[in-house]
């Protein structure tokens, strides 16, 4: 591909065209100090498109240039106008200086895509711009090219889990960006995360209520905002909020029998265990006990379990 080195003027640079950005990072303070002191030593490359120019690669070499106010840039300039050879300068641009974040790896693949229909094409481009080139990494990937920005800075800062990630997108606006904003504020493990996304699907759909408007809600609300309160502690607060939402005979029938145990003060030798979710009607009872004089008092922790009315009562 043919360039031409011109002298374009900045202000009539397309900076809001995103078709070949790679690149999430927005901040320019670094490359400041550089350009004011010997200038752009790699300069952008640019399409020059009606009466404007399209950027390939150099987004915050150009955005630096206009913060020190520069009224000109130097740039190469692409002669013709293939858009496979400007995807390629643009990804090999970028994925040459550093290791791609998986949103700018997405947003590679997801370039690629664009311009490029044929499957083994893709692979071959790929290989060609320093990429992975699984197919299957491609497919799973790209989408978080097109993911909403509240996402997109929740997966690169690991609030969110890319599974969830890609889970939540499909729900589309502006439930999104409600389950979004809740997961990064709580940076849960994976399989919080997967809990918590599976409940309030669940809330909402029996409800037929919106994610978002359930979020909204002042009792999850209270919870997610309260600084006063370390994370985890929100983390559990949350989760049993949410399953009492989700189940409450359940959650009534549990907090009924905490109840019972905490008013008897039953010895901490005594464990006892209901049936799983309280749908059957076997007990187990953990007994620890290292003597017969143990053993006996035990015994009579049992019979105070035994008499008591709420306790397998008929």
């Amino acid at each position: 591909m043919d360039y031409d080195i011109q002298t374009v003027p900045l202000n009539r640079i397309d900076t809001a065209d995103h078709t070949f950005k790679i690149t999430t990072t927005s901040d320019k303070t670094d490359l400041i100090p550089s350009i004011r002191s010997v200038g752009i030593l790699q300069p952008p490359v640019l399409i020059e498109n009606a009466d404007q120019w399209c950027i390939v690669c150099g987004f915050r070499r150009i955005s630096a240039s206009k913060a020190l106010n520069a009224k000109n840039i130097s740039a190469f300039v692409v002669k013709g106008r293939s858009l496979k050879q400007c995807a390629r300068i643009a990804i090999s641009d970028n994925a040459g200086q550093r290791s791609l974040n998986v949103v700018e790896q997405a947003r590679a693949y997801a370039l690629i895509r664009r311009v490029e229909t044929r499957p083994e094409a893709r692979v071959e481009m790929a290989l060609a711009s320093g990429l992975a080139a699984s197919p299957s990494a491609m497919e799973r990937i790209a989408p978080v090219a097109a993911m909403n920005t509240s996402l997109q800075e929740g997966v690169l800062t690991g609030s969110i889990a890319l599974p969830v990630a890609l889970q939540i997108d499909r729900l589309g606006e502006p439930d999104a960006t409600a389950l979004g904003g809740l997961l990064a504020k709580i940076s849960a493990g994976l399989n919080v995360q997967r809990e918590l996304l599976d409940t309030i699907l669940d809330i909402g759909k029996r409800d037929g209520t919106a994610v978002a408007d359930l979020i909204a809600q002042e009792a999850v609300d209270s919870i997610l905002n309260n600084e006063e309160i370390p994370v985890p502690q929100r983390v559990q607060k949350l989760r049993q909020l949410l399953k009492r939402m989700r189940y409450p005979s359940l959650s009534q029938a549990e907090a009924s029998f905490d109840d019972m145990l905490k008013a008897l003060k039953l010895s901490p030798r005594l464990q006892i265990q209901p049936p799983r979710f309280f749908e059957g009607e076997t007990y187990r009872a953990n007994l620890s006990f290292d003597s017969k004089e143990q053993l006996l008092l035990l015994q009579k922790e049992l019979d105070k379990l035994i008499r008591h009315p709420r306790f397998l009562s008929d």
